[in-house]
Parts: C-alpha cells; structure tokens; sequence
C-alpha cells in the first residue's frame, strides 16, 4: 500500500491505461456497495449522496487537492500521537474527508496551462506539458481511488465542480475554464491518450461520488450550500441536479441567507448531534481559513498552503487551534 502510494506520487508520466483501468473497476465496485450505515441508499437502492462519519475516531478534512499529489502523500506520511495518518487509517483509528476538485492544477501551474494550450490548439500531435499535468491529476485520483478502495469506512471523497472529466453540461455539472480551457483541453487528452471507454468509466466514478458528509459537529460539502437542502434530498441526490449544482458551484455572496444556520440548526436536532460548523473549500482564500455565514461556515482552500482540518471529535471543534498549515506543523495532535 505505502509502496503504490510512493509510486503514483512519484510518476512524472500518465500511468498505464491497464493499471487505471483495474483501479477503476475496484474503486466502482467499492462504491456501488457501501455500508447503508455510513452510506444510506437512495429510493432506487443506489448509494446516496449523504455520509455518517464516526462520531468516536478522530476526523481529518482536507480541501481541494487539485492535482497535489506531494499534499496528499505529505498527510498520509504525517506523524500523529500514535503513528503516521496512513497506519492510523488502517488500523482504523482515525478517518479522512477530502471536500472534492482532484482534477486542474492551480495557479502554480500557469504557465504550465499556457503551453499546454498551445500543444491542445496542435490536437496535441506534441503533449508533454499537458502530459505534466495529467500525470499530476490523473495520479493524485488514482492515490484516491486506492484509498477508498482499501479504506471504505474511514476514507472519503466529496464530488466537486471539478470531478468532470466530460467537461459537461448537465447532471449538476457546467464546463470548467480559467486560465485556458482546462475542462476541454483534459477532456480531449483523455479521449484521444486513454479512449472513450476508459473515459466514460471515470465519468461513472465520478459521479458515484457522495456530496455532503456529518461528523459529529461537522458538517462537510465542496462548496457552501446554496439553500438549505433536507437530508432525504441529499441521500436521493441523484434525481436533483439543482441541489448537485448547489452544493458544488455555490460562489461567494450566492447563498440564500441563513442556510448554513439552518441546516446546523435542523441537523442536530435530527440526528442528535451538535453540529457548530459547515465546512467547505471551492473558492480559494489567501490565510488559514475564512469565515462566512455569520462564522458558521468555514472555508479552508487556500492553494499555496497544505491546510489540515482535524478534530479528535471529543473536545469542542475550534478552528483557531483545529487547522493547521501541514508544511508548519509537521504533525497532527490527534
């Protein structure tokens, strides 16, 4: 496991069509048969779009990871009170929440984007910077997909804007562009380096992925929830593109006022759990965190820090001492 780990971190090339196709295929059949427990089944008895964490190990969320496979190698390999992030997972003492967006290296890649761009305007007939960055983004998810097929009760991975691959339109899903045409430009290397069917496989994962998870005061989607949603419509979340959109796309100033507040408010007494904050990642922030909705939702995507969210979910969730900048602290004290 450690090994296949150092090994994806490490690739500076696209891996296999073979090997991320076996991936896929354990990843689908791992998700398509969850717990109901942890993961309740919608009407149609497909796995729904609402996770129940443990209440009684301690919590780690981690925010949008684009393609920062060194971010999530880094907190795997970080000491704890009793041993590295990744032994812990497995001796399932401690469990994991990635708010979403694997694909689309940031602002660190820019450059790198440019000339990508060039090569796509060439139908990538020369593709060794977008091979760069597929490498990076392909890899990351592929750490991804191995951890939730080995860890399916502790690990876990929101469905983002970014999780598009088809760079669509529909199915709580819009194209993605900004520094070219990021969304089209992986959708056509995909398609012409790894085929349509591999493709369309990777689709069908990304949209098995769930979209909102409950710790125990913690309540954790991609993006702040654009209006308040109940929980049977999270869980039946497949007939609800809106409510996709919703909790994926929601910008800065666009959410309906006081949905954060209800949802906590409504979800506590519901489930007999104090919930005190939601926690989202989506729009970038330039410190450790930001705060909106009257400091109930607490934004922690800041890309050019590798910010931890963690909680022994026992002592009450602060978030001045409950997040961490990893590259400082060097460990978790949980």
């Amino acid at each position: 496991m450690k090994e296949e780990l150092f090994r994806l971190a490490s690739l500076h090339k696209p891996d296999s069509t073979e090997k991320i196709e076996d991936q896929l295929f354990h990843v689908r059949e791992t998700l398509g048969n969850p717990d109901p427990l942890i993961r309740p089944l919608d009407m149609e008895d497909r796995p729904g779009g609402l996770v129940f964490l443990h209440q009684n190990i301690p919590l780690i969320v981690l925010p949008d990871l684009h393609a920062r496979k060194d971010f999530l190698y880094s907190l795997l390999m970080t000491p704890t009170d009793s041993g590295t992030v990744l032994e812990r997972l497995a001796e399932g003492s401690v469990q994991i929440v990635c708010v979403g967006d694997g694909f689309h290296a940031e602002k660190r890649a820019y450059k790198r984007w440019q000339k990508a761009f060039t090569e796509y305007r060439g139908s990538f007939r020369k593709h060794r910077y977008m091979d760069q960055e597929m490498s990076e983004s392909l890899g990351l998810m592929q750490m991804v997909m191995l951890l939730l097929t080995q860890f399916p009760s502790r690990f876990f991975f929101l469905k983002g804007n970014h999780e598009n691959i088809l760079n669509e339109e529909g199915r709580g899903n819009h194209p993605f562009g900004k520094f070219v045409y990021e969304g089209e430009m992986v959708r056509f290397w995909f398609e012409k380096f790894m085929g349509r069917d591999l493709m369309e496989k990777y689709a069908a994962f990304e949209h098995s992925l769930p979209f909102m998870a409950l710790g125990r005061e913690l309540i954790i989607t991609h993006a702040e929830p654009e209006r308040y949603y109940h929980p049977e419509e999270i869980i039946n979340i497949h007939e609800h593109d809106d409510i996709k959109l919703g909790l994926t796309w929601t910008a800065n100033d666009r959410a309906r006022e006081g949905s954060v507040e209800e949802i906590l408010s409504d979800y506590s007494q519901r489930f007999n759990r104090a919930f005190s904050y939601c926690i989202g990642g989506h729009r970038t922030i330039r410190t450790l965190y930001n705060t909106r909705a009257s400091g109930r939702y607490i934004q922690i995507h800041n890309p050019d820090r590798q910010i931890v969210l963690f909680s022994d979910q026992i002592e009450k969730f602060d978030p001045q001492t409950n997040i961490a900048d990893l590259q400082q602290t060097g460990r978790l004290p949980i």
